[in-house]
C-alpha cells in the first residue's frame, strides 16, 4: 500500500488513525479493509531493530515498517497508558474526557481532577465500524476504566467491541496473573469470566484470541485492537528465555527485557502469517 492510499483509507474509516499492513486486505480495490490496529504500551521509539536497536532482532515488527509506512518523525497525544488509549480510540484530546494520566483508584482519579473512566458517549473506531458492518474485538491492555475499586465501570461492549479479553486494568472477561496484588483485587470486583494465566503468556493469551476471532470472521470485514503490554508490566520471560542473552549483556534488567520484546515479536509474526 502506497502512502497516497493508505491515508485516503484511512479517511475513509472517519479520520481516526489506523495500522495496516501488507497482505491485510483480502480485496485490494475493497473499501471495507480488514484491520488489526496493534498498540504496544511503553515501547520505546529505538526499541524494535528497525528503528536501531543493535542488540535484539525484531524481524516481525521489522516486516511491518518495510512493507508499510515506518515514521521517523511524530506527535504522540500522550506518553502515558490511559490518555494514550483514549486518544487513538476516540481520535480526540484525552483531555476532553477528564483523562490526563493513567486511571487509578477512585481517590485518586479525584484528587486529579480525573474521570474513572471514559464516557461511553465517546466516539470510538470500534462503534464506527461495528455500525458499518465489521467484526470487532479488543484484546489486550484497557485501562480505560475498571480495576483497582472501581468496579462498575462500563465494559468493553459499550464502546463498539463485540468481543473482548483484557487485563487487570480493565472489566468483563479477562486474564489474571498469579501473585499479583493489581490482580487480586480485580478479582474481587467479578464481571467477567477470569483467566488465570501465568505472566509471560500474556501475549501469547491475546493473540491466540485474535487468530481465533480471524478465522470466525475470514467471510466478513473485521476490526482487531492488539495491545500487548508486555514490555511495560514486570518482565517476567518464558523459563530459560533469557539464557541466550547472556552472551549479548550483562545487565539482568536487559536480558529480561530483550527476551520478553522478543516473544513479543514472536507472537506479532504468528498473528500476521494467520493473515
Amino acid at each position: 500500500m502506497n502512502r497516497r492510499t493508505f491515508l485516503k483509507t484511512a479517511a475513509g474509516i472517519g479520520g481516526l488513525a489506523c495500522l495496516g499492513c501488507h497482505g491485510m486486505f483480502s480485496d485490494r480495490q475493497s473499501n471495507r479493509p480488514n484491520i488489526i490496529f496493534i498498540f504496544i504500551d511503553d515501547m520505546g521509539y529505538a526499541d524494535p531493530s528497525c528503528f536501531g536497536n543493535p542488540k535484539v532482532k525484531t524481524p516481525n515488527i521489522d516486516r511491518l515498517a518495510a512493507e508499510g509506512i515506518r515514521l521517523t518523525s511524530f506527535y504522540a497525544n500522550s506518553p502515558l497508558c490511559s490518555p494514550s488509549r483514549v486518544a487513538v480510540m476516540t481520535g480526540q484530546y484525552p483531555h476532553r474526557w477528564k483523562i490526563y494520566s493513567y486511571l487509578a483508584s477512585r481517590k485518586a482519579n479525584r484528587d486529579r481532577g480525573m474521570a474513572d473512566w471514559l464516557d461511553p458517549k465517546a466516539p470510538t473506531t470500534a462503534r464506527i465500524l461495528q455500525q458499518a458492518g465489521y467484526a470487532t474485538a479488543h484484546f489486550g491492555k484497557w485501562h480505560i476504566g475498571g480495576g483497582r475499586d472501581v468496579g462498575d465501570a462500563p465494559l468493553p461492549q459499550e464502546y463498539g467491541f463485540d468481543e473482548s479479553l483484557v487485563s487487570f486494568e480493565g472489566l468483563g472477561d479477562r486474564i489474571l496473573f498469579p501473585n499479583d496484588d493489581l490482580c487480586e483485587q480485580s478479582r474481587k470486583l467479578g464481571r467477567g469470566k477470569i483467566q488465570e494465566t501465568p505472566k509471560h503468556r500474556s501475549i501469547e493469551a491475546y493473540v491466540d484470541r485474535a487468530v481465533r476471532f480471524i478465522q470466525a470472521h475470514r467471510d466478513k470485514p473485521f476490526y482487531i485492537e492488539l495491545f500487548p503490554n508486555d514490555v511495560h508490566d514486570p518482565h517476567l520471560p518464558k523459563p530459560n528465555a533469557i539464557e541466550k542473552w547472556k552472551e549479548v549483556t550483562n545487565n539482568p534488567f536487559e536480558m529480561k527485557f530483550f527476551a520478553v520484546l522478543e516473544e513479543m515479536d514472536r507472537q506479532i509474526g504468528y498473528l500476521v502469517k494467520t493473515v
